[in-house]
């Protein structure tokens, strides 16, 4: 996939305690059902898990395929699944309890609490780390330290012996995995525990979060999802895992969509301190004053609605997984796939979320149609191409759209009325995406992958695809 999905500027965020109920029928229900089943089978996917916790309260969860292809074992909202990079923000819970508890200063050096830590690293801080200025680099410089199991978050130092920083501490932003550990390090000497201790004492035990475990190979068990991967276009499963001891803190645990979900009460409870919360979702910025819209771990983001979220992604063997969480409607989805793959998991959780921010029973003014069409792609390199189309509508919201393309996934789409007006969802084999058609005088659709400000197709510039119906 060519496009990249990074985060849109925020400026202000509404408080934490702000909460708005909306009314979600059974027939919303059954619509959730079908977008993902309908995902699931474009995508070729095992199995997806997903929750949705809304004030305090997992309101749906699901699983849909199989965590087990061999043995048709379903998928459910309770199977374990590797976090992937979701690690990083279940460590930034963590991290906001220590500043609530008023034993961490996120802008204190390191040095502080570390006595023994060295140059270049006991400068940095942990909001730096937290939020990728630190310039500590993103992987091991070798493979080979991926091949052993780690007991301990301290042998995972030598890593960073001899290793330089990047760059000048707040002088860029650079993703970085490897300054989790140093997180990590940090919170065990704060709390006197393990740092797995600590997180299963002190975080998940207090947020019900029963299912969330190190991923540790060894250590899994039929409540495991197997993992798989895409060759050539196949799917097929990985029986090689790799340890994830090497990078707990970063993206080392396995858990289960609705542990996920419950996380986020962490956020409203006072598990986490109201200003502490508002100050994690917050973006950094840079010497510069750049923003760089990412917080403590989390990332700042908005929907197709300007609604602000706050979300992490990951992706790892066996694994691509998403949190996306709205602070004004107290709304959390996650979704968590047990197969290594490319799709646009941001965006299908974010309009996941949509169905059940809608204030709905309002009338359908969505009209039958049967269109030809002229389709223009707004191509990233800024050219543009031109295809034929065809559309068709049904009064209940379903439909299709076909493109004459060579761009495969990109040829015949099933549609989702979003909302009763203008909005809809395509369903293609790289996830959900926001289509905005408008019915009258003469049907004109925009396709948008919305993420990126400097993104040719973000929601504030081109769409990726525009089409009218040819005269």
């Amino acid at each position: 996939m060519p496009y990249l999905l990074i985060f849109s500027f925020l400026c202000l965020w509404p408080s934490n305690k702000e909460s708005t109920t909306y009314s979600f029928s059974k027939n919303d229900n059954a619509r959730v059902d079908a977008l993902l089943t309908d995902f699931l089978a474009k995508a070729k996917l095992p199995g997806l898990s997903i929750a949705v916790n809304q004030s305090g309260e997992v309101i749906y969860a699901k699983g849909f395929g199989y965590a087990d292809l061999q043995k048709k074992t379903k998928m459910t909202p309770t199977t374990q699944i590797r976090t992937a990079s979701v690690a990083k923000v279940i460590t930034a819970t963590a991290i906001g309890k220590l500043v609530s508890d008023g034993k961490l200063d996120l802008d204190a050096p390191l040095e502080k609490y570390l006595p023994y830590i060295e140059p270049p690293y006991a400068s940095l801080t942990a909001r730096q780390l937290a939020g990728h200025t630190a310039g500590v680099a993103h992987r091991p410089s070798s493979n080979r330290v991926k091949k052993k199991h780690y007991a301990e978050v301290r042998e995972t130092m030598a890593f960073l012996k001899d290793m330089p920083l990047s760059f000048e501490a707040d002088t860029e932003y650079a993703y970085s995995t490897l300054g989790y550990n140093l997180l990590a390090l940090l919170i065990e000497e704060i709390s006197g525990k393990k740092y797995v201790d600590y997180m299963r004492e002190d975080v998940f035990a207090p947020l019900g979060m029963t299912q969330t475990f190190p991923d540790q190979k060894n250590d899994w068990s039929d409540k495991d999802a197997k993992m798989y991967f895409f060759k050539k276009g196949k799917l097929q499963e990985d029986k090689k895992p790799v340890d994830g001891s090497y990078k707990l803190a970063g993206a080392g645990f396995r858990s289960t969509s609705v542990d996920l979900a419950k996380m986020m009460n962490a956020y409203s409870n006072d598990f986490i301190a109201e200003e502490v919360v508002q100050l994690m979702f917050e973006s950094h910025h840079l010497k510069s004053g750049e923003k760089t819209n990412v917080g403590i771990g989390w990332r700042l983001s908005e929907d197709m609605y300007k609604s602000a979220s706050i979300e992490h992604a990951g992706s790892w063997q066996g694994a691509r997984t998403v949190i996306v969480h709205y602070p004004q409607y107290q709304l959390t989805v996650s979704i968590m796939i047990n197969a290594k793959c490319t799709v646009f998991i941001e965006e299908t959780a974010q309009i996941i979320a949509r169905l059940f921010l809608q204030k709905g029973n309002e009338s359908s003014a969505i009209k039958e149609r049967n269109d030809v069409l002229t389709v223009v792609n707004n191509k990233s390199d800024g050219t543009t191409e031109t295809y034929k189309g065809k559309i068709q509508l049904s009064e209940t919201g379903l439909g299709r759209l076909e493109i004459e393309t060579d761009i495969g996934w990109l040829q015949n789409n099933s549609i989702y009325s979003l909302s009763p007006d203008n909005d809809f969802v395509l369903s293609t084999k790289f996830g959900l995406l926001y289509l905005h058609l408008q019915q009258q005088p003469v049907l004109e659709g925009k396709l948008y992958v919305y993420q990126r400000p400097s993104d040719a197709y973000h929601m504030s510039q081109k769409p990726m695809l525009f089409f009218s119906a040819r005269p």
